[in-house]
């Protein structure tokens, strides 16, 4: 056996002919380490190359290039979330630690397509490992929303009686505990006695938090590589950000009409205020007596409701700079907002405008318990309570708001976002398509009516001298012709075509 060679001393690094023939390349990091190369090399040259390159990126200044760090995702992922707690809101961090705790951390899939990011350091993680790992939470995920409607289902059977479920699904105001009426037990049987309605898992469950989840993590890793950590980000899993939804579709005035009236009274007018005003849900139901002036029939929004799992609800600023605003209301949803307040709001003036039997403020569980039924009634089993904001900024924009009165309307600081809440009715693109109609068609040209032939007399009588010889006085056929210069209109002219360029050449 050939005994190794001894290192050859070099200006930067090392390296070492090991007993199998191979080449060794170390050199001294930054941090005074002493770094092996990831790899052997065949040929002397081929670790010459290396500590090469690998010097000029640290001259260069590129020490993650070539300096692998040993930071794992775990502890930066606690210093990110440390230092961003000043700069989010309340709801998006819990959603961030959330995500945190349930995807990026700890072990996701199964059996060989198991996946564990959070103790392997910054610098191992690559586009095919997370790739894997996108795949593995993408499982997961839809297994856990199959657990959880699951759970649901036996926490209602086992808290309600159906009777209690078949009255909310009818849109019947009953409480949430305590014995039922005779009248809606009598009902119930008169239905048939129905039990408990299942709950069907959507299709594409598991999706928009897997996206959420790759997004933070794109994002944590786009911080390291700014902080050096890592020469470059392997978030780079094509779509996997992106999830396609249904179009949100705006309600009509009717059905908005029909879910006011499917609900309890006591929501009537919080369905009329978020369908014509715009508000976001945070935002209307944080909403107090203070901000409501029903003589000028306008909402002031001055804060939002923060609600979210494990914690009370408080009221902080709205979500944007531009959220703090005035709306003004239409009469008739101004009038049901003022018979609201005198039959279900406090007279302090910083009561609540909308809130539970109880008084409470009306979290998200209860806004969606409150839809769930009364949406079956207009057939738009979709629709959501900022459906109702995507309805106001629809029927604004149809009203003739501009873009930027459209935007100070729906509380947005930019005209993309405003952009996104506008929805083409059919009814006002069919009048648009009416009137190109008629800039794309002439009108047409009426054509010069003939005069009647004169009548011819049988016998004529007293004929003079000129109509014997086939003449006529000068002063009778110059009447004639201003007679019938009266009687013909005079030409139109022909109509100018120069739109219709325009409409061939748009």
């Amino acid at each position: 056996m050939t005994p190794p060679k001894r290192p050859a001393r070099r200006e930067f690094g090392q390296l070492d002919q090991l007993p199998s023939g191979r080449w060794r390349a170390r050199f001294t990091g930054p941090d005074g380490r002493r770094i092996t190369a990831p790899l052997t090399f065949a040929t002397r040259r081929e670790g010459t190359d290396y500590l090469a390159r690998t010097r000029s990126e640290l001259l260069a200044g590129n020490v993650a290039a070539v300096v692998p760090t040993r930071t794992t995702l775990e502890a930066y992922a606690a210093e990110y979330l440390r230092t961003a707690a000043s700069t989010l809101r309340p709801r998006t961090l819990d959603l961030y630690r959330r995500l945190t705790a349930r995807y990026l951390l700890p072990a996701v899939g199964t059996g060989a397509d198991r996946v564990q990011l959070g103790p392997l350091p910054l610098s191992a993680l690559s586009l095919p490992l997370v790739r894997q790992w996108h795949t593995a939470v993408l499982n997961q995920a839809r297994v856990n929303a199959e657990q959880a409607a699951r759970r649901r289902e036996v926490r209602r059977r086992a808290r309600a009686h159906p009777a209690r479920a078949w009255a909310r699904a009818e849109g019947l105001e009953v409480a949430a505990t305590g014995r039922l009426s005779p009248e809606v037990l009598d009902a119930w049987q008169v239905a048939g006695s129905p039990g408990h309605p299942g709950e069907q898992v959507d299709a594409s469950a598991g999706r928009t938090v897997t996206a959420q989840a790759y997004r933070l993590l794109r994002t944590m890793l786009a911080q390291a590589e700014a902080d050096g950590l890592i020469p470059s980000n392997p978030c780079k899993v094509k779509g996997a950000a992106t999830v396609e939804h249904p179009e949100r579709l705006p309600l009509t005035p009717e059905q908005v009409t029909g879910l006011a009236a499917a609900v309890p009274a006591r929501f009537r007018a919080a369905v009329l205020v978020a369908a014509w005003s715009g508000l976001r849900p945070g935002e209307l139901f944080a909403l107090r007596r203070a901000d409501v002036d029903p003589t000028a029939r306008t909402v002031t929004v001055r804060r939002s409701m923060v609600d979210y799992s494990g914690a009370p609800v408080t009221f902080g600023p709205p979500k944007t700079r531009a959220g703090s605003r005035t709306v003004s209301l239409p009469a008739s949803v101004a009038g049901a907002l003022a018979e609201h307040l005198e039959a279900h709001t406090g007279p302090d003036p910083e009561a609540l405008v909308f809130t539970t039997r109880a008084g409470l403020p009306v979290r998200g569980g209860e806004r969606s318990r409150v839809l769930r039924a009364a949406r079956a009634k207009i057939d738009r089993p979709d629709m959501t309570w900022h459906h109702l904001r995507h309805t106001g900024a629809t029927l604004a924009a149809i009203a003739g708001a501009t873009q930027a009165e459209l935007q100070a309307r729906i509380g947005h600081s930019s005209t993309r976002a405003a952009a996104i809440y506008q929805h083409a009715r059919s009814e006002r693109d069919r009048w648009i398509a009416d009137q190109l109609d008629q800039l794309a068609t002439p009108a047409p040209v009426t054509p010069e009516p003939t005069p009647p032939a004169p009548a011819m007399a049988t016998e004529p009588e007293h004929l003079t001298p000129e109509a014997e010889a086939g003449t006529v006085p000068e002063h009778l056929e110059r009447g004639h012709l201003e007679d019938d210069e009266r009687a013909a209109p005079a030409p139109r002219p022909a109509r100018s075509r120069a739109h219709l360029s325009l409409v061939r050449s748009a």
